[in-house]
């Protein structure tokens, strides 16, 4: 038996004007998933913990983060073999008066990132000899501290306050934020000359490196991971999944969906286990683009979930899809709130759309989000 985990980031949505974009959107593939297979709507956020696709992701491969976690710039840093005392996420931003215009630097490429990450460990890191940033993907890089801080430092992820003024969500608690703060001044002379997509760093996510346990160990089952970030690579890594490469993907809606979908199929021929992580819905719900949302939704169902289900077995294999979090295009952000999944490969229930009004009908009720890789492999 094979087993496939799909994830399209922030799928799941409130209603607008009566329908949610997933129940607008073309989805037939997902439909003929739930209507073949049993729903539920699963908590994927654990009371206590803010939304992001780190605890969620986490959440849905079995990790328990109240045991588990740390902050997600040292699992972004697993996936990069970086090491350090702390680790934080450093996007590259656009601030405007005082207020978050953009936390994607406007899409900005990777190789312009990296040159104002090359600026700024020039220019900026020599100053304080136990720092230095690293390149990531696009807008997403990293800061390395080694040095002894206490890392219960208060940050804010710039998507969470798009629109907002910053003053309140700067970084808080003791000499570490002092240091974070100091650090993303000193860097706006520097990134702004560099580049015209940013004009500072935002340092958030920050945490000490923690091991996660063994995937294998506990399921008995080769795992892939597959992703457009480097936050589920590192999840991956930890967890002793390989980790496949895929050209031409953006983390958009104009991804490499095809170089995606042939990875996954490729994947199940050679691994037990595999997950495929797409991040482009979740972009489109950041930016507050219902139709771009409805259109990334509909291209997933036909280019990734369709394709798959094409060129594939179905009597040999066990399918679960869900979305790790909702990210709601009013609020532009993600919220804790449980969002809707499809298990395909056992018995049906009376569900006939995927949706997240038809899952919460479905045979599994809700679900804590710790309990779904249980159902996927002992169900």
């Amino acid at each position: 038996m094979k087993y496939l985990l799909l994830v399209p980031d922030g799928m799941a949505d409130w209603e607008v004007n009566g329908k949610t974009p997933l129940e607008i959107a073309d989805t037939q593939n997902m439909d003929f998933l739930a209507k073949n297979g049993s729903c539920g709507i699963a908590k994927t956020i654990p009371d206590g913990f803010e939304p992001g696709s780190d605890v969620a992701n986490l959440t849905i491969l079995g990790v328990d983060v109240r045991k588990y976690y740390s902050g997600r710039g040292p699992i972004e840093a697993l996936a990069m073999d970086i090491k350090g005392d702390i680790i934080f996420r450093c996007n590259l931003v656009c601030i405007k008066d005082g207020v978050m215009v953009d936390y994607s630097a406007n899409r900005i490429s990777d190789s312009e990132a990296k040159k104002v990450i090359d600026a700024l460990n020039n220019e900026i890191a020599r100053k304080w000899n136990f720092i230095k940033f690293y390149a990531g993907k696009s807008y997403r890089n990293l800061l390395v501290i080694n040095a002894d801080y206490d890392a219960k430092v208060k940050t804010t992820p710039p998507h969470d306050i798009q629109g907002k003024r910053i003053d309140d969500y700067l970084p808080k608690n003791g000499d570490l934020a002092e240091l974070l703060l100091e650090l993303m001044e000193e860097s706006k002379k520097v990134v702004e000359r560099i580049t015209n997509k940013a004009n500072a760093i935002w340092l958030w996510g920050g945490g000490k490196s923690i091991k996660f346990p063994n995937f294998r160990e506990r399921w008995k089952v080769k795992g892939l991971m597959i992703s457009e970030v480097d936050l589920l690579e590192g999840i991956g890594k930890g967890l002793g999944f390989d980790i496949a490469k895929v050209d031409g993907i953006t983390g958009y809606i104009d991804t490499n969906y095809k170089g995606l979908a042939k990875a996954t199929l490729n994947g199940l021929k050679t691994h037990d286990f595999v997950v495929l992580h797409t991040e482009g819905i979740d972009e489109v719900s950041h930016e507050g683009d219902l139709e771009k949302k409805i259109e990334g939704i509909s291209i997933y169902d036909e280019k990734i979930v369709g394709y798959i289900l094409d060129r594939i077995n179905l009597e040999e294999i066990r399918i679960m899809l869900l979305p790790d979090h909702p990210t709601p295009v009013k609020v532009r952000t993600h919220v804790a709130e449980p969002v809707p999944f499809l298990f395909y490969g056992s018995k049906k229930d009376d569900v006939k759309f995927y949706s997240e009004k038809s899952c919460r009908k479905g045979r599994f009720g809700l679900v804590d989000g710790l309990k779904l890789m249980e159902i996927m492999f002992k169900f």
